[in-house]
């Protein structure tokens, strides 16, 4: 893959980085961007978007957390200690701004998805209600729950995976979780049994290799549908 270091501008002038990766062809592609867990861009997240660019996809990864504390960590306290201090507004103004930035590169054919890992997956949920991405897809994703109410204006086609035995996202936020969206015929909620947190994260403790390979096959699909 041909992974490098860009850096993105925002509407205000500000600049910060994130990593980009895609095959070693020259035709426009479709394009991901990816929000990660509170670990940030660490080798498991570019690991991974690098194994998403090797399936025909153009992988924008932001490093998120730019305006509270920039960069991979692997203490679990300092993420989410920036988590907590995280805007979520101001968020969504940068991903927006990642969205544009990704659509006007001559690599991406105009549609992007997106995918969330743990924290990600709330943004991910927030960007397919305001933001007009074409697919939608989230591992374990956190939070989601305290934006339902936007769930009506989400159109586009998504794809929920979820640990049956996740102490961070409990079954009581996950079948409210699909309550909201009840009635959408594009969106699929998987509840994967005796999995945990983190099931598709390699390196964390709580990997499960059949988990992981079933939810990304899901999401592999959802996003060659674009």
């Amino acid at each position: 893959m041909a992974g490098k270091t860009i850096k993105y501008g925002t509407r205000d002038g500000e600049e910060f980085d994130g990593y980009l990766t895609k095959p070693g062809i020259d035709d426009p592609l479709p394009g991901i961007v990816i929000i990660t867990a509170i670990f940030g861009t660490d080798d498991d997240m570019i690991q991974l978007s690098d194994g998403w660019a090797s399936d025909g996809f153009i992988v924008s990864v932001p490093d998120i957390f730019w305006r509270v504390l920039p960069g991979p960590t692997a203490d679990h306290a300092v993420g989410r200690d920036r988590m907590g201090k995280f805007d979520v507004e101001q968020g969504m103004k940068d991903i927006e701004d990642v969205i544009a930035d990704l659509k006007n590169r001559p690599e991406c054919n105009g549609k992007v998805g997106m995918l969330g890992f743990c924290f990600g997956g709330r943004y991910v949920h927030l960007s397919a209600a305001r933001l007009g991405i074409d697919a939608g897809a989230a591992f374990h994703g956190t939070a989601i729950g305290k934006n339902l109410e936007e769930t009506n204006k989400i159109t586009c086609p998504m794809s929920l995976h979820f640990g049956e035995n996740d102490p961070v996202v409990p079954m009581e936020e996950v079948n409210a979780i699909k309550a909201a969206y009840a009635g959408k015929t594009n969106v699929d909620i998987v509840v994967y049994d005796n999995a945990g947190h983190s099931f598709s994260m390699p390196s964390n403790q709580g990997f499960d290799a059949d988990v992981a390979k079933a939810s990304r096959d899901a999401a592999l699909a959802l996003f060659r549908s674009m």
